[in-house]
């Protein structure tokens, strides 16, 4: 398993265009080889399951893409997902390293159906760190402002500093899917590998 930071990618790699049809058969490619498995958090899902580019976004070599569900592949684009809302930046405790094990906590408390202030208070007592702060929606966009600045030369991620995370606030449903769904991949058939 892969340790899950939160981070952005080089803004010269946004909105790259790609050959639709070759990039459906690449994909798919991935999906299988990867066993429908999140690099990350483990998670076996068939539906709703992302392909993330490592590095350069143009290259769509088997080796430089990876497998993510859609809550570790938000916390890979931390900057867009704080412009809508639906992620923040918090201080946690210095031990907080790989933020899989947030997405872990999270998923499994919306599989259970609490409300996203239960989901939120627990969230914070695990992970934030005491008499820290969870920064609001354009502090977390300055981070990921910040995580582009510093983004050395030859390479294509910025990585938000040691002492911080990133907590999920509630999303839309998707093209009728609920959030639990499209998002968390609560489905019938889920479940963690453990290898």
């Amino acid at each position: 398993m892969k340790i899950l930071r939160a981070s952005v990618i080089k803004s010269g790699e946004w909105f790259k265009d790609r050959d639709l049809a070759a990039w459906k058969k690449t994909r798919q490619g991935v999906l299988e080889r990867d066993q429908y498995t999140c690099t990350y958090c483990r998670l076996v899902c068939p539906k709703f399951m992302q392909v993330n580019h490592i590095g350069a976004e143009d290259n769509h070599e088997p080796e430089n893409l990876e497998t993510v569900c859609n809550a570790c592949h938000s916390v890979l684009h931390i900057g867009i997902n704080a412009m809508q809302g639906w992620i923040s930046v918090f201080d946690c405790k210095a031990e907080i390293t790989n933020m899989a094990a947030i997405v872990c906590a999270t998923r499994a408390l919306v599989a259970k159906k609490k409300d996203w202030e239960e989901i939120d208070s627990f969230i914070y007592a695990q992970f934030g760190l005491p008499g820290g702060v969870v920064y609001d929606d354009r502090e977390s966009v300055m981070f990921a402002n910040q995580m582009l600045k510093s983004i050395p030369a030859g390479e294509f991620r910025g990585y938000l500093p040691a002492g911080k995370a990133v907590m999920f606030w509630e999303a839309e449903p998707w093209k009728d899917y609920p959030e639990s769904v499209w998002r968390w991949q609560c489905l019938p058939g889920s479940h963690y590998r453990k290898d």
